[in-house]
This record gives C-alpha cells, structure tokens and sequence, in this order.
C-alpha cells in the first residue's frame, strides 16, 4: 500500500519531507526520521534523474513513500520516474484540465490512461502482478500555482485519474502581484489558498502545500490540507548552520 494513500484512508494528513540536494545518503537518513513521503524536487534543484534514481531507492529502505516534482508536466518524464520507483508525482505548472488529463494519462496504464509497460522498479516491490493494482500504488498531484490556474480550479479537480491538488504558494504569490514569499500575509493569496483547500475537499480530492518549516506545515494542517511539507533541506541545513554559528560567536562576550 502507497503509505500517503494509507494515511488518507485512515483520515490522517500525510507528513512530507522535501529534498532540493542530491545525494541518496542524506535522503536515506531524512526518510527514517518517520516522514510518510519524502519530495525529490527536481524543479528547483540540480538534481537530475540519474541522481533521482538512487534516491527513490534510498527513501524507500529508509521507511517514507518516494515523491518526486517533476521538473515540468511531461508524461515522459513522469512515466520514467514511475518505473524507477517514484510513488507519487507532483506536476508543477498545471494551468487547466487539458494539463491535469495529460498528466493524468501519464499515471495510469491502459484503458484508464497511456502509460507505458515497464516497471522497473515497481515490480521489485510489488511483484509480477504489479500491473493490476498499479494505479492505487501511485499518488498524483497537480500544482495550483497561478491565477490562470486558480480560475480553472473547479475544472482540474473534476479530472479523473488525479488524487488532488498541491498549492505553490510562493509563484501563485507572484502571479498575483505580490512579493513570492511562503507563508504571504496578503489577505488575497490568504483567501486563495483557503479556497484551494476548501474546494478540493468538497470534490472529494486531497490537498497539499509547499510550507517553510514545521511551524507553517502545522498551521496548514489546521487548515484541513492533508499533505503538507516541513522545509526544504536546504533551507533546513543553513538555517541550523546559522544558528550554531551564531551560538559559537556567544564565547567569550561578557553576560549582560
């Protein structure tokens, strides 16, 4: 069983790390923290698939469910990705239903999709049969990211063949003429993730986002999205490294 697709049935909200540094090493070690999913961001990274390969491995040995953000919505892509072990595929860029259907067709194999015959990785796990259950092995999700977007939302969410939806707050903060910040405190992208989340639950579909850290991935949680993230590692690892820095350059000041 997909592990974020086991939360969801049991009406838990998934937890997800999210990986911008490749190196199958570190993903090992994020994944047995007890994360259910680990993000490989191909989008915003330098991490290529060869990199991403090792790592899908690596995160599924560690105990989380191997995700990936494709770098853009292509079926060819995402389908490589699905064979070399990814459980969940997140498509950036996604403006309308014909983008989702498309992305959509990529999950599945035929008749409920064009997805093609070769699960590399997928059969290791799964077995022979793999075939026959392989579209409740993967967890699908469009990113909302733009007005365009945001305006088409009803539409994306009656797609088949997708789980739900995965906010990018900082470029749908953009778009709307803000500066592109995470947890925004403009009352318009405030409102427009709301509805995002809202909406996708009254379709019956699943809701993530993208948050900076725990704090952000709990008030999201709060909000009803039931897949959210806790940082990006990059992020995670300067920050921890500027705080330790910043404690070591307490030595020796006189108390105040």
């Amino acid at each position: 069983m997909n592990k974020v697709k086991g939360c969801w049935r049991e009406g838990r909200a998934a937890l997800s790390a999210w990986l911008q540094l490749p190196g199958a090493l570190h993903a090992e070690a994020v994944s047995r923290l007890g994360y259910d999913a680990v993000v490989i961001d191909l989008q915003h990274s330098s991490i290529n698939i060869g990199a991403a390969a090792a790592m899908l491995v690596a995160i599924e040995l560690g105990g989380a469910e191997p995700f990936v953000r494709l770098q853009v919505n292509d079926p060819a892509d995402a389908m490589k990705l699905l064979d070399l072990g990814a459980y969940g595929v997140i498509a950036p860029m996604v403006q309308n239903a014909e983008d989702a259907r498309r992305f959509s067709s990529a999950l599945h194999y035929a008749p409920r999709g064009e997805r093609s015959f070769g699960p590399r990785r997928p059969a290791l796990r799964y077995g022979l049969r793999y075939v026959e259950s392989a579209s409740d092995t993967v967890v699908g999700l469009v990113m909302i990211e733009t007005r365009r977007a945001l305006g088409n939302l009803d539409e994306i969410l009656a797609v088949q063949g997708i789980d739900g939806v995965f906010v990018g707050p900082t470029d749908l903060a953009l778009d709307m003429g803000y500066p592109p910040v995470v947890d925004s405190e403009q009352p318009e992208v405030m409102e427009a993730i709301a509805t995002i989340g809202a909406k996708a639950r009254r379709a019956g579909k699943h809701a993530g986002i993208f948050c900076s850290g725990g704090s952000s991935a709990r008030r999201r949680l709060e909000q009803g999205f039931d897949f959210v993230t806790t940082g990006p590692d990059l992020g995670l690892l300067t920050a921890a490294a500027q705080a330790a820095l910043i404690e070591a350059r307490q030595a020796g000041r006189p108390h105040e």
